[in-house]
C-alpha cells in the first residue's frame, strides 16, 4: 500500500508516518521514488498509534516493539519446536534433547 492508504487505514497524519520511518518503527520498501507499506507495517502503524493514545511516550515505544517482536519471535520458535516434535512417539520422562 502507498503512503496515502497507510495514512487512511491507520488514521494517521502523514508527519507521524515521516517520523516513525525516520525513527525506524516502519520500515517500507522504497520503490522508484515511493514508499510501500506492507500488512505488518500497518498493523505496527495501528499498534503505535494505540500505545501513544494510551500515554506510552516516544522514548518507550521503541522499548515496547522490540519486546513484542521478540515475543512474537519466541512464539513462531516454539511453533517450529513444536512442530519437529509432533508424531514423535516419545518418553514423556526424556529431555527433548
Amino acid at each position: 500500500m502507498n503512503t496515502q492508504e497507510l495514512i487512511v487505514q491507520a488514521r494517521i497524519e502523514a508527519e507521524l508516518i515521516e517520523k516513525w520511518v525516520a525513527a525506524g518503527w516502519l520500515i517500507p520498501r522504497e520503490q522508484d521514488s515511493s514508499r510501500d507499506y506492507s500488512d505488518l507495517d500497518l498493523a505496527r502503524a495501528c499498534l503505535i498509534r494505540d500505545l501513544q493514545d494510551l500515554g506510552v511516550n516516544d522514548e518507550a515505544v521503541p522499548v515496547v516493539l522490540d519486546l513484542i517482536d521478540q515475543v512474537h519471535g519466541l512464539r513462531r520458535t516454539m511453533r517450529e519446536l513444536l512442530a519437529s516434535l509432533d508424531g514423535r512417539h516419545r518418553d514423556p520422562r526424556r529431555p527433548f534433547m
